[in-house]
């Protein structure tokens, strides 16, 4: 293996560590956040504060899973590679999309323009992006088992269970969505924005919990 591959594999290695520990990180933050807003009268701010790092956490998740896709595409060769265009200006751009989104409306929310119906909007547009995006991530599990040693019945079992968290990760987008259109009609708004808030937060925070064990165990290698 050359130098200048070895130095891009580090590259990679260190973006995906760093994002997958800030997801896990953000999403804590967003479900702590949530739930103290929850349990509080005012709640504007947490909300804000929690639209915020949601959409921090969600670029961070972005980055992280397309330079771990990058790696696996890297090691496949050429054969994954019109699957490699889907995933990277599919799922990922929709995340970069969403997740600058989120931080915008945040702040905007911050200062107190229209907090309730931009939380709610920034709950919809991270949720849809999640959404799209497990798809995406389900694809990239199957370079990813392309990529491995396994054996069959162990790519099989591992397919099963990737299959199951990008299908919860589906249902806490739709979940999401749902709780924010809610919101935007203005029925208990701010409760179920932070509602919509604290499934995002949940569903990130188990994702980036699931690539920084993927990461530790390529270090240990």
């Amino acid at each position: 293996m050359s130098e200048a591959f070895q130095r891009y594999e580090r590259g990679a290695l260190q973006v995906e560590t760093t994002g997958s520990i800030t997801e896990a990180a953000g999403g804590i933050a967003v479900v702590v956040l949530s739930i103290i807003g929850l349990a509080r009268a005012d709640n504007g701010f947490l909300m804000a504060i929690a639209g915020i790092v949601l959409g921090v956490a969600i670029l961070a998740e972005g980055g992280a899973v397309a330079a771990e896709f990058s790696k696996l595409l890297s090691s496949t060769g050429a054969a994954t590679e019109t699957m490699g265009a889907d995933i990277e200006f599919g799922g990922m751009t929709m995340e970069f999309l969403a997740g600058g989104a989120a931080i915008v409306l945040g702040v905007l929310g911050l200062i107190g323009i229209h907090t309730p119906v931009l939380l709610a909007a920034a709950v919809i547009a991270a949720g849809s992006a999640m959404l799209l995006s497990a798809g995406s991530m389900q694809r990239m599990n199957e370079v990813r088992m392309q990529a491995s040693s396994l054996p069959v019945l162990a790519q099989k079992m591992s397919q099963a269970a990737l299959s199951t968290a990008a299908g919860a990760q589906a249902l806490a987008g739709i979940a999401a969505v749902v709780l924010g259109i809610l919101a935007l009609s203005g029925v208990a708004s701010d409760v179920l924005t932070l509602v919509g808030l604290l499934v995002l937060g949940a569903a990130v925070a188990v994702n980036g919990a699931a690539l920084t064990g993927r990461v530790a165990r390529a270090l240990n290698r």
